[in-house]
């Protein structure tokens, strides 16, 4: 256990030489994470989705979630599940179990498939906390109501709903949605079908074969012996070994980018290797790079996407430099919707295992710099995918609130996204729901600035904000 985790700090402190000054990732003359070639080819692609989203009408109103008001109820016997199947009135059930209703709240209806079963999750606001109220059944007609008795699967809880409504967003709003929708593909997927999770990929012998005639550049440093030093000497030992390590392993690059121009051999090498990966499936890391820098980068992509990296744990970032190569690869093949998908992943840390705690975002940027300078309407897209609706694809894309808001702290221009949250926050014609998710979004933004008295300041203009709410919203948001 002690060589795992020695080895696990070993990759942590090679990662921090490879990328230096405090940041996951190489950044460029232009201070971006994409180099100037790719910036200029993305934004070509951008400049035509902007042509098609202005032609672009909006063919179809966009709904809210259902939401309305409930109270929720113990069932402590079968007797009480019989009458409530039976439609007892909630006066009469009230009469009878007394303790056994919760006072009124608000809540939304939200439906899901969980193993390719459709299911149906009742939950009092704010949804998704640990919390808060909620039933889940499985979707049918009995179970699918806008009003009257849901009984939960196994009996022991219920909610008596009196109305639920959808809510048509209003038309400013329903852009940002379509505007989502419009630069991120909804048929678009970044993983291809049959992608495996870190499965062990033993390489095959012609992948081998070149990857150590890669590696085959003299001095190549040691690793120093843990058993033979003590605690402070083996410190600086490891300190400069990786030193070392940096610095050969660059001299040994120029050497192969070299050797790969001139060398047949070390083409054919490649070749064989990356026919053979292709075939088996036993693509990994190593292979990738050198695929990509020295034979196709769209092959390298499809390899990339073939493999989902969960990491070994919440602190390790493979995950996230696993997304980024894609991000680069896609930017440089002009695969607008794979680039776009995988660059918001990487904001909203969306991986099968997170790695963005707190002890990671010192050394972590928000990436939405890389989106203003595309010309992209960066604040539109965030805030869009801020927005819940109903009535959009599956594979719509949805921000997290909370690193949305983190990542909208960067923008150059806070004074108008203030009075722009604040106004939707304030949008007697919005959802509740969206209202109070757009409330969320605000704290998390104010939460993340630097600046301490803008902070404040603020805080202080959402709170006077949410006192204006309707009395059953506000009340969602004291219950933080």
């Amino acid at each position: 256990m002690k060589k795992y985790i020695l080895l696990l700090l070993a990759s942590f402190l090679l990662l921090a030489y490879t990328y230096g000054q405090g940041s996951e990732f190489q950044t460029y003359q232009n201070g971006l994470i994409y180099n100037e070639a790719t910036m200029h080819r993305l934004g070509a692609i951008v400049d035509s989705l902007h042509v098609k989203f202005r032609s672009c009408d909006l063919a179809h109103p966009y709904y809210s979630f259902p939401q309305g008001f409930a109270y929720f109820v113990s069932v402590d016997s079968k007797e009480a599940q019989s009458q409530i199947k039976q439609g007892i009135t909630l006066e009469a059930y009230r009469k009878k179990y007394k303790k056994a209703i919760s006072e009124k709240v608000w809540i939304m209806k939200y439906m899901y498939a969980d193993d390719g079963k459709r299911i149906i999750k009742y939950s009092a606001l704010p949804y998704g906390w640990d919390n808060q109220s909620y039933i889940t059944v499985d979707y049918s007609k009995v179970n699918n109501v806008a009003s009257g008795w849901v009984l939960e699967d196994g009996g022991k809880k219920a909610v008596f709903i009196e109305k639920l409504q959808h809510y048509t967003l209003p038309h400013e709003y329903a852009r940002l949605v379509q505007y989502v929708d419009c630069m991120i593909d909804t048929s678009a997927q970044i993983f291809i079908d049959g992608s495996d999770r870190d499965q062990a990929r033993e390489e095959g012998p012609k992948t081998q074969k070149y990857v150590k005639w890669a590696l085959d550049f003299p001095n190549r440093p040691t690793y120093p012996d843990r058993n033979a030093l003590a605690a402070e000497e083996y410190a600086q030992a490891a300190d400069r070994f990786w030193n070392d390590h940096a610095e050969w392993d660059s001299l040994r690059i120029l050497d192969l980018d070299k050797r790969m121009q001139q060398d047949p051999y070390g083409q054919r090498l490649l070749s064989d290797a990356t026919e053979e990966v292709m075939k088996s499936g036993a693509s990994n890391e190593n292979i990738e790079f050198y695929i990509s820098r020295y034979g196709s980068k769209s092959v390298a992509l499809q390899l990339k996407r073939s493999r989902q990296v969960v990491g070994t744990c919440s602190m390790d970032s493979s995950p996230r430099r696993h997304a980024m190569t894609i991000c680069t690869l896609a930017a440089e093949t002009a695969s607008w919707d794979i680039f776009l998908r995988s660059h918001l992943d990487i904001m909203n840390d969306r991986f099968v295992r997170a790695s963005d705690g707190s002890y990671a975002w010192a050394g972590r940027k928000t990436y939405l710099k890389e989106l203003e300078l595309l010309d992209i309407d960066a604040i539109d897209l965030l805030v869009g995918t801020s927005l819940r609706v109903e009535n959009v694809s599956d594979n719509h894309y949805w921000g997290s609130i909370g690193r949305i808001g983190r990542a909208l702290a960067d923008t150059g221009d806070k004074d108008q996204l203030e009075q722009r949250l604040l106004a939707m926050i304030g949008n007697n014609n919005l959802d509740p729901y969206n209202r109070l998710l757009t409330a969320y979004l605000l704290h998390n933004y104010a939460h993340s600035l630097e600046d301490e008295a803008r902070k404040k300041q603020c805080m202080q203009k959402l709170e006077d904000s949410i006192r204006e709410l309707p009395t059953y919203i506000a009340e969602v948001w004291n219950k933080e």
